[in-house]
């Protein structure tokens, strides 16, 4: 089964491969490696996830669910969209089901799910011309390395996620605003007030 630490082999391979400016021969696809492993902190963020990965637009990130934030598992993977009103969504339930979902297109469009679902289904279905070289090489280097299948998305297999494990996320609402509707500097303002470490009482 294909681990976290599979995927940092390949990171690694990138790297030692393309040297210094590897980003100009590869296009991660959404997929962009945290490391090393953290909570990410956004006030949606599940509390009892570790974040691999960002798509490196507005804060989209993806996470495997801890037991007690400790020891990190092969999954369920959720992903976070700080940005819109549905903000976590359980979307495999082991990392080698998480790589799968992106074999054609990579990961970048996930988010679309929380907007559009069924339109985003469709997308990941196929392969999509419109990808550049530097996205096309990062994928068949994936493909290659990991051995990974296309795994389809479905609105059944979603559902069943969201029904088996979408209960066990530990969540930090902040009650009564619609994150949704915010400007981006009451956003971080926010997030501001929801990560501030606490006074140390000195007395």
């Amino acid at each position: 089964m294909t681990r976290i630490e599979d995927f940092w082999r390949v990171d690694d391979l990138i790297k030692e491969r393309y040297g210094t400016k590897w980003y100009n021969h590869v296009d991660y696809c959404g997929l962009i490696p945290v490391r090393p492993l953290q909570n990410l902190n956004y006030f949606c963020t599940p509390r009892n996830s570790i974040t691999f990965a960002t798509t490196g637009g507005d804060g989209v990130h993806f996470g495997l669910m801890t037991e007690d934030n400790a020891e990190v598992s092969d999954g369920p993977v959720v992903m976070t969209v700080p940005m819109a009103p549905k903000n976590n969504v359980i979307v495999a339930e082991t990392f080698a089901e998480f790589l799968s979902l992106g074999y054609h297109v990579g990961w970048s469009a996930l988010e679309e799910l929380v907007y559009d679902e069924e339109e985003a289904i469709a997308y990941f279905s196929k392969p999509d011309p419109e990808l550049d070289q530097e996205e096309q090489r990062f994928l068949t280097i994936i493909r290659e390395e990991l051995k990974i299948e296309l795994q389809p998305l479905s609105t059944n297999r979603l559902a069943e996620l969201h029904n088996r494990y979408f209960h066990r996320l530990v969540i930090d609402e902040f009650k009564g605003i619609d994150y949704a509707l915010l400007t981006p500097e009451q956003r971080k303002l926010v997030e501001d007030f929801l990560n501030e470490e606490p006074e140390k009482d000195t007395r």
